[in-house]
């Protein structure tokens, strides 16, 4: 640790006049790689959220739509890209629900409603695509079910904002249980890049 302290200014100074390339090319070399998937809660108009079974996936259960971040994506564009890929649909996205890290994988989970399209699905990756309501949700994965739970509490929050009362409102077919939890968290219509990296970072 001494000997690196010694040589830190130098080091520094030789960094700082490196061009961009080479420090990109550092810096990619020396750092751990990650992947990053994007997928979430996606909605009609009838706030039912839409869950897919993968073809490589479990088929036994459902899920999220959504894919793997391409080079020079936005979490958002990529999740616009992967569901009009597998679906022919177009959608808005309204909100980051949450994240989670595991291994070398980052995942954001995001809340959108369709704006557009008509469901056509990828048979090479998709066995079938259906609406559920959240009170009649199939088999799946605890953390997905976590998912769509955090999107009817974010959608209960904002009718309430826009209301001034939670009484009475049922969303995605919410359950008493659903309604009870309290960890809401903000969204845009229409997040810009960089939208709710603070405060949006809850754990799946």
């Amino acid at each position: 640790m001494v000997k690196l302290a010694r040589i830190a200014p130098l080091a520094a100074s030789i960094w700082r006049v490196a061009p961009n390339w080479l420090r990109g090319a550092v810096t990619w070399m020396i750092n751990g790689k990650v992947l990053v998937g994007v997928s979430g809660a996606l909605l009609n108009e009838e706030n039912q959220v839409l869950l897919l079974r993968h073809r490589f996936h479990n088929t036994r259960i459902w899920g999220l739509p959504g894919g793997w971040l391409s080079r020079g994506e936005t979490v958002y564009d990529c999740w616009r890209r992967e569901v009009n890929e597998e679906l022919a649909l177009d959608l808005s996205v309204e909100a980051i629900l949450c994240h989670r890290a595991f291994r070398h994988t980052l995942e954001f989970y995001l809340l959108g409603r369709i704006k557009g399209g008509r469901m056509r699905i990828d048979p090479v990756e998709i066995l079938e695509a259906r609406f559920f309501s959240s009170d009649d949700l199939p088999p799946m994965e605890p953390h997905v079910a976590k998912i769509i739970r955090k999107a009817v509490i974010h959608l209960e929050g904002k009718m309430a904002a826009n209301t001034g009362d939670r009484s009475g409102q049922t969303l995605i077919g919410s359950s008493g249980e659903m309604a009870r939890e309290r960890n809401l968290t903000s969204g845009q219509e229409e997040p810009q890049q960089g939208a709710g990296a603070e405060g949006d970072g809850l754990r799946a």
